[in-house]
């Protein structure tokens, strides 16, 4: 975490000069509070959670303040604002009548309960961050700084290129390729964006219904496997069931993405919108020649995982070794060695704000998971959804999902 914050507060901060300040002041406090937890982390597992003396209370608070406030610079208010409500439910809880109550817990134990013990922001939600999720960041990370992208962009074009709405499926099938190596919306806006959309804007497609194909498209990376944001590996972690889990993520990804198909197709129809002219289409030889580049560390990385047995991390480990040799080579089959060190200097760079970003996302709901286990809210709700359901699966899986 101490790592993750000078992505969240130093680099590349916007705005006001006094937001700017504040970044810097916040960030200090947070990575010193960390390492502080850090270098303690034996005398600290002693007090089981309870902090001792106004130094430790501040050092806890200081923790919970830096959480929300980079949660809020990383993504927006959503997150941070249902943490600050399951914060004050934790600390006023006792004064709501009827069930949903509980009994109070001292500010000390409250607070050191997730700022020192793992049953807070260091808990198993950043435990798989750090270990898994991490590695798989940088897997995509790798393979975007070199030509994989470009095979993505490549593959989709020549697939659906010459279709009714061509330029607007590519955007489909290359959000979902590169989806599953980035798992996120915005990187995939960005990677995948900047080459359709001046595409679907010069065929004539409305700007506000390119914009929105390429939004609606990207979005849908958050759900592709293996990457799915994040999302498989903090399934993985509280239903610890293994990690291939990701196959029954596969279908609903897929109906997604089927489903923007239909709706570009049905669009296409009504705006008369074309496909991709034949100059604007890859040759055969280039699209096998880049796809390679993608399709060979998911290979390693599928073959790995699922051939040899081997742990997620392993796998991806692997997978990384097999990306970052292939930048060294383009699709020219020419060697630049200023090329290689732009791309690896890319895919660290890029790697770093992912993981920063996720980061701020699993600390600050790790804040949520805390108070549901310290207050015993969780099991409440638990209780409340089998009660309602009649403990049949269907009716439990629709409240659980609202």
């Amino acid at each position: 975490f101490a790592l993750a914050l000078p992505w969240l507060f130093f680099f590349g901060q916007s705005g006001s000069l006094g937001l700017r300040l504040s970044g810097w002041v916040l960030g200090t406090l947070g990575i010193a509070a960390s390492l502080w937890v850090a270098l303690n982390q034996s005398a600290l597992g002693d007090q089981y959670g309870i902090l001792n003396g106004n130094l430790q209370i501040a050092a806890g608070i200081t923790l919970l303040v830096v959480v929300l406030e980079g949660a809020r610079r990383a993504i927006g208010w959503p997150l941070p604002l249902v943490a600050l409500i399951a914060l004050a439910y934790g600390l006023l809880g006792q004064h709501l009548p009827g069930e949903f109550g509980h009994s109070g817990q001292p500010l000390t134990s409250f607070v050191g309960t997730l700022t020192i013990a793992e049953g807070g922001i260091w808990g198993s939600l950043t435990d798989v961050s750090v270990k898994v999720v991490a590695i798989f960041v940088i897997f995509g990370a790798v393979l975007n700084a070199g030509e994989a992208g470009r095979g993505f962009m490549n593959l989709a074009a020549a697939a659906a290129g010459r279709l009714t709405g061509g330029a607007g499926k590519v955007s489909v099938i290359s959000s979902a390729l590169f989806g599953s190596i980035s798992g996120s919306a915005s990187a995939n806006v960005a990677s995948t964006g900047a080459i359709t959309l001046p595409a679907m804007a010069r065929l004539g497609y409305p700007k506000s219904l390119a914009a929105a194909i390429e939004a609606v498209a990207s979005s849908g990376g958050q759900i592709m496997p293996p990457l799915m944001g994040a999302g498989a590996f903090v399934m993985v972690t509280l239903t610890g069931v293994p990690y291939s889990i990701i196959a029954a993520a596969l279908l609903p990804a897929i109906l997604y993405f089927f489903a923007v198909w239909v709706g570009i197709n049905a669009f296409a129809k009504r705006y008369e919108l074309r496909g991709l002219a034949e100059e604007d289409r890859p040759q055969l030889r280039e699209v096998a020649i880049t796809a390679g580049f993608f399709l060979l560390p998911f290979t390693v990385l599928m073959l790995a995982m699922f051939a040899l047995g081997k742990s997620p991390q392993y796998a991806a480990s692997m997978a990384i070794l097999a990306g970052a040799v292939l930048l060294f080579f383009g699709s020219d089959f020419k060697f630049s060695m200023a090329r290689t060190l732009q791309r690896l200097e890319t895919a660290c760079l890029t790697s770093a704000r992912q993981i920063a970003m996720i980061a701020a996302i699993i600390v600050c709901a790790s804040i949520i998971i805390g108070v549901l286990g310290i207050t015993g809210l969780g099991i409440k709700i638990t209780s409340l959804i089998l009660t309602g359901s009649g403990g049949l699966l269907w009716p439990s899986l629709l409240l659980t999902a609202i």
